[in-house]
């Protein structure tokens, strides 16, 4: 048996509402922080170019096994039981192991001036 609303829950259902000086006032959080864009000041294609090959240089500091690792359980997205399974040791190790890698990487990235300036923006 089918569930009937009383309104569509994926449309909107009722107008953004006005305060009475005619200026537009969001009806949600959501919508306030969707008009009012994004915090961070915009960066130039050649900037962003700039910071992942700083991140890419970065990597450079990782042996392969600390390289299959973080591809692993960033970007494979795989559970820190599936990569427990998957070279069979603890995953307690495995949880070691990342932050380990996660360190080295934050000390190589912090050395690097290029980061500096982007973080003092």
């Amino acid at each position: 048996m089918k569930k009937e609303f009383p309104f569509d829950p994926l449309e909107e259902h009722a107008p953004a509402t006005r305060s009475g000086r005619g200026e537009h006032v969001p009806l949600t959080e959501l919508a306030a922080l969707q008009e009012a864009g994004p915090n961070e000041p915009e960066r130039s294609q050649q900037e962003r170019a700039a910071l992942q090959e700083v991140v890419l240089d970065s990597l450079s500091v990782l042996n392969e096994e600390e390289a299959w690792l973080l591809n692993a359980l960033l970007f494979e997205r795989l559970s820190l039981r599936e990569v427990q399974r998957a070279i069979g040791i603890p995953k307690t190790t495995v949880a070691r192991y990342r932050d380990k890698i996660l360190t080295k990487l934050r000390v190589a990235l912090e050395n690097n001036p290029t980061i500096d300036d982007y973080l003092s923006d």
